[in-house]
C-alpha cells in the first residue's frame, strides 16, 4: 500500500496562521480519496512511527531555530532518513531555509542568523530576507514577489507572498558528504537584481525535496481582507490567485503526489 499521510509540522518554530494556510492548501489540492492531511508534532517525528505511512512532510512559515531546538539530532535525522528512503519534503519560507546546508539571514542586521543546518536537502545557502522590512510576528514586511515559475508542464509569471523568505545559492564545491544527486531551478525572482532562485527541487537519495522562499500556500485574499495594512497588495494577489494555485499543484506533482 502506498504512503497516504501528508503532514504539516506544528510546534516550536512554526506559525499558527502558516499551519492553517498550509493545511487548507494541501486539502484543497490533493486527492482526498488517497491522502489524509494532518498536523505532526516534533514528538511524533522523533518517535518516528508516523513517518512510515507518510508520503509528504511539510514545514512552513516560522523560524528554523525553533525547529532545530525541538527536533534535536534524532528528529532531524529521522526527517533526513525519511527523504533519503523515498519520502518527499516541502519547505516554504522558514521550511525552505531549514532544508539548506547553510543559512544567512539578515546578515549584519538586528535579526542576523548565520548557521549550518543538518537536513542538507539543498547543497548551498538560503540567503535572505530577499525583500526589506521583515518583522517577526507582523505583516508589515510582507511583499508581493514577482516570480517566474517553470516546470515541464506549467510556466507562468505571477505574484506570490513573501515575508522573510530567502533565495537559494549553490555552494561550489558542495558541502562534503552531500547526498543530493541533482537539483533543478523551478522559479526565479524577476524583480530582484540578478534574478536569484526562488524555488528549487532536489533529488535526495531515493526521495525528493522542494524548497521555496515564497508562500504559494497562503490565501492572500483572505489575509488582505482581514488586515488593512495589506490592502495595497490585494490587486496583485487577486490577479495572480489562480496562477498561484496552479503552481502549488505543479509542485505537489513534482513531489510525486496526485492532485485533484
Amino acid at each position: 500500500m502506498s504512503p497516504s499521510d501528508v503532514f504539516v509540522y506544528s510546534g516550536l518554530g512554526s506559525n499558527e496562521n502558516g499551519c492553517f494556510h498550509l493545511l487548507n492548501s494541501l486539502k484543497t489540492h490533493l486527492d482526498p480519496d488517497i491522502y489524509k492531511v494532518d498536523l505532526i508534532s516534533a514528538e511524533d517525528i522523533i518517535e518516528g512511527s508516523k513517518l512510515t505511512s507518510a508520503a509528504l512532510l511539510t514545514f512552513g512559515s516560522g523560524y528554523t531555530t525553533g525547529f532545530v531546538n525541538v527536533l534535536g539530532a534524532k528528529g532531524m535525522q529521522n526527517l533526513r532518513d525519511f527523504v533519503l528512503g523515498g519520502g518527499s519534503y516541502l519547505g516554504l519560507g522558514a521550511g525552505g531555509y531549514f532544508g539548506c546546508d547553510y543559512i544567512e539571514f539578515d546578515k549584519n542586521g538586528p535579526l542576523e542568523k548565520m548557521a549550518e543546518r543538518e537536513l542538507r536537502f539543498y547543497p548551498g545557502i538560503g540567503r535572505g530576507p530577499v525583500y526589506p522590512g521583515f518583522q517577526y510576528g507582523s505583516n508589515k514586511g510582507l511583499h508581493a514577489a514577482n516570480i517566474t515559475f517553470s516546470t515541464g508542464n506549467f510556466t507562468a509569471t505571477f505574484s506570490s507572498m513573501i515575508g522573510g523568505g530567502g533565495a537559494f545559492y549553490p555552494s561550489d564545491p558542495p558541502k562534503l558528504g552531500s547526498l543530493v544527486t541533482s537539483w533543478t531551478k523551478i522559479a526565479i525572482y524577476t524583480d530582484i537584481t540578478d534574478q536569484p532562485t526562488a524555488i528549487v527541487k532536489m533529488e535526495v537519495g531515493s526521495g525528493c525535496a522542494v524548497l521555496s522562499g515564497v508562500h504559494l500556500e497562503y490565501d492572500m485574499l483572505r489575509e488582505c481582507q482581514s488586515d488593512p495594512s495589506l490592502h495595497h497588495l490585494q490587486p496583485s494577489f487577486t490577479s495572480s490567485r489562480l496562477t498561484q494555485r496552479a503552481a502549488m499543484k505543479a509542485i505537489l506533482q513534482l513531489l510525486g503526489l496526485i492532485v485533484r
